[in-house]
């Protein structure tokens, strides 16, 4: 499963009136960490793709 569509199902999860307050601030630091993750990948990747010297 790709990080967005994990942020996507946990952002829905927050969403229901089940859960207690901290199990939505797990949620949310879970959605924060994935997010973090995702980026730090992205600039990995690019730098990656980026030809040397420029």
């Amino acid at each position: 499963m790709d990080h967005k569509t994990a942020i996507d199902i946990l952002l829905k999860l927050a969403q229901k009136p089940a859960l207690s307050t901290e199990e939505k601030e797990a949620v949310m630091t879970a959605v924060g960490v994935l997010g973090w993750t995702s980026l730090a990948q992205s600039r990995l990747k690019d730098r990656r793709d980026k030809p040397p010297g420029s």
